[in-house]
């Protein structure tokens, strides 16, 4: 007799599975697991005897099929290593010993044997989704096999032919719901009737073992010689060893159906009285186990396109984190996060990569400015050539980029000059600066959290208004010379409730007690350009990407409160929630701070959110051409008059004008 090995058909849905299921269920446990595999007969002519994995694979129960072909289902232990080393350090030919020993020793008793045993052993690189895997299976070798009669199936029926068809219909249906790991059924020879196991264990006179080979060709699968190696090993049927009849079935069977094409199917009579199984050395003898040992690899590279691998990538990346490290990180939340960058220089870029490295899928960008030539070499998402011809927009120019950087990111750039106080609008600029007005507005509306990152006081004055009147995250961070600040804004008053937040948190403007002017009057050249370290913008951009991340896993959100003692302070499995970060380079520190809210605040106080509601045109105008508006209307100018109160100094806390905050001192 000759016999022929499996071949594994593995879908790349299994694949799929896997590196899912390894993500999101496995993480760093590699412990044995099992799989279901199918085989099946083709009905057109195979090369290969064909074991077939697939997604559902990782099923614990068979998905039924009401039609369609007839599959053997058995299971099979699997377990996926978290390094290459540890796959090919397992003993795959100990394995396959041991398992002929546990094998032999349940043959002997009389319960329905498990003859599919297997296992696949699988390393998935999934960074470079290649899976390398070995999938063994141990099947005997039997020697002295007598082939006493060999007659096709159709020939050795006659008459019977109509009646096993019928036997088989029934057969079949009942088998298909079981996972059985047997592949043979039991009839009595005198009707064909289907015998329980149960019911064969009282009586094993005259009958007739129905195999269901997964070949359709003249050789027998290797699977073969694992039950001829149960039928010489049990005992209780050592008497009829010299004759024992066997129905093999060589063709495709649909479910449901009750006439078979059996053209390939055989009958066979076997004395197995004298057959043994190989030994030698000690081992028992394995059908082509060479063969089962040699590892495949599979690329799926090629099966994908080149965008679907970086989004998996990048989510493969943060999904790590969880797993590994922080099992509440909600990955969701996170990636679902709408951001809006307002300035789209060193900060801008920066903190932008930085985003887009926790997944998060929509940037946009606001920025008037053009690149220069000095820009490429800190901004992080310009090069030489947009610099040229007059520079491209900078808001454009970094969407455009972001997107070549990770295809799946929505992200647009916007050339919108921020109206600013003490920046006088003439008549024939109204129209245009009301435009900004109402884009700028319509893009802090529908986004999630704003970033203020321009090189200028009374460029933040106007998002942070908004950001308080649309109820949005707001980030202020600033750059000095050799100093950075990092200020989350209060909640917006729209959603404060004392009983839940505590004291509200300052914004950035709520130590000053003067209207945001035009800084940018009378500027010398040094003054000019925003002259910092260069490594200053990639530690501000970090320190608030990560604020940021994390404020979003309280349950407070922009809510979440604050304190002057850091032993106080909320915290998330990220870490604390500082109010606002003050970093030096000149020292190697960051110093954490805390501010509350002041209630006459020219940006983020009741007054001027009443009074930007009321009339929203008429108040952006006046505070753009007269920003000591902002005084009155907030309230400083009657407070100060009404108290007499005198200041004697205004403390800057750093002397930065980019990036100082500002406290009183009575």
């Amino acid at each position: 007799m000759q016999f022929i090995p499996f071949s594994p058909l593995i879908d790349i849905g299994f694949w799929s599975q896997l590196s899912k299921n390894k993500i999101e269920i496995y993480k760093l446990d590699d412990g044995e697991r099992s799989l279901l595999v199918k085989t099946k007969i083709n009905p057109y002519q195979e090369k290969t005897s064909q074991l077939y994995l697939d997604i559902y694979a990782f099923q614990d129960e068979i998905t039924l099929n009401k039609s369609g072909p007839f599959e053997v289902y058995s299971r099979i232990q699997f377990q996926n290593y978290n390094t290459i080393e540890t796959y090919q350090e397992f003993d795959h030919l100990n394995y396959v010993q041991q398992t002929f020993k546990k094998m032999i020793e349940s043959f002997s008793k009389d319960e329905k044997p498990n003859l599919f045993q297997g296992r696949m052993s699988i390393f998935a690189d999934l960074k470079k989704y290649l899976f390398y895997y070995k999938l063994v299976v141990p099947q005997f070798q039997i020697e002295n096999i007598q082939n006493i009669i060999q007659k096709s199936l159709t020939d050795y029926l006659g008459d019977q032919m109509q009646l096993f068809q019928q036997q088989l219909s029934l057969i079949i249906q009942q088998q298909q719901k079981e996972i059985s790991n047997t592949s043979f059924v039991i009839l009595r020879k005198e009707n064909l009737q289907y015998v329980q196991f149960d019911e064969y264990q009282k009586n094993k006179q005259d009958v007739i073992f129905l195999y269901f080979d997964s070949y359709n060709q003249a050789q027998l699968n290797g699977q073969f010689n694992n039950f001829l190696a149960y039928l010489i090993t049990n005992n209780s049927i050592k008497d009829q060893l010299n004759n024992i009849k066997i129905i093999v079935i060589k063709d495709a069977l649909t479910i449901n159906k009750n006439q078979f094409s059996l053209k390939n199917s055989i009958y066979l009579e076997l004395n197995l009285s004298e057959s043994k199984i190989i030994e030698q050395n000690g081992q028992y003898k394995a059908f082509n186990i060479e063969g089962y040992l040699q590892e495949k690899k599979i690329d799926l590279k090629s099966f994908m396109d080149e965008q679907s691998l970086a989004r998996e990538a990048v989510d493969l990346n943060i999904k790590l984190m969880k797993w590994r490290l922080l099992p509440e990180l909600d990955l969701e939340k996170v990636q679902t996060q709408k951001v809006l960058l307002i300035g789209a220089g060193t900060l801008g870029c920066q903190l932008a990569r930085n985003l887009i490295g926790w997944g998060i899928r929509k940037i946009t960008f606001v920025d008037y400015g053009k690149i220069s030539y000095s820009n490429p070499v800190r901004q992080s998402l310009y090069d030489f050539e947009d610099s040229t011809k007059g520079g491209r927009p900078k808001a454009e120019v970094a969407a455009e980029k972001l997107k070549k950087i990770f295809p799946d990111i929505e992200s647009e750039g916007y050339q919108l000059q921020i109206p600013m106080p003490g920046h006088f609008v003439t008549e024939l600029q109204v129209q245009q600066t009301l435009e900004s007005f109402y884009k700028l507005s319509e893009l802090v509306s529908t986004h999630d959290a704003v970033f203020l990152l321009t090189d200028s006081r009374e460029s933040r004055w106007l998002p942070t208004v908004l950001s308080n009147a649309y109820g949005k995250m707001c980030f202020s961070v600033a750059l000095g010379f050799d100093s950075f600040l990092i200020i989350r804004h209060g909640i917006s008053l729209k959603k404060y409730n004392p009983e839940i937040h505590g004291e509200r948190l300052a914004c950035y403007f709520c130590n000053d007690i003067s209207s945001p002017g035009n800084s940018m009057k009378d500027r010398t050249l040094d003054q000019q350009c925003t002259v910092t370290r260069p490594g200053l913008s990639f530690l501000a951009s970090a320190y608030s990407s990560e604020l940021f991340v994390s404020l979003i896993h309280s349950p407070l959100l922009d809510g979440t409160p604050a304190s002057d003692n850091t032993e106080q302070l909320q915290q998330t499995d990220l870490g604390i929630l500082p109010h606002f970060l003050r970093g030096q380079l000149s020292d190697f520190e960051v110093r954490l701070f805390y501010g509350r809210a002041f209630k006459h605040c020219v940006a983020c106080s009741q007054q001027i959110l009443d009074a930007l509601e009321k009339n929203p045109q008429s108040f952006l105008l006046e505070a753009l051409n007269r920003p000591d508006v902002l005084q009155d209307i907030s309230g400083i100018t009657e407070e100060l008059t009404q108290n007499k109160q005198e200041i004697h100094e205004i403390q800057d806390i750093d002397g930065d004008d980019e990036c100082s905050v500002l406290q009183i001192i009575s």
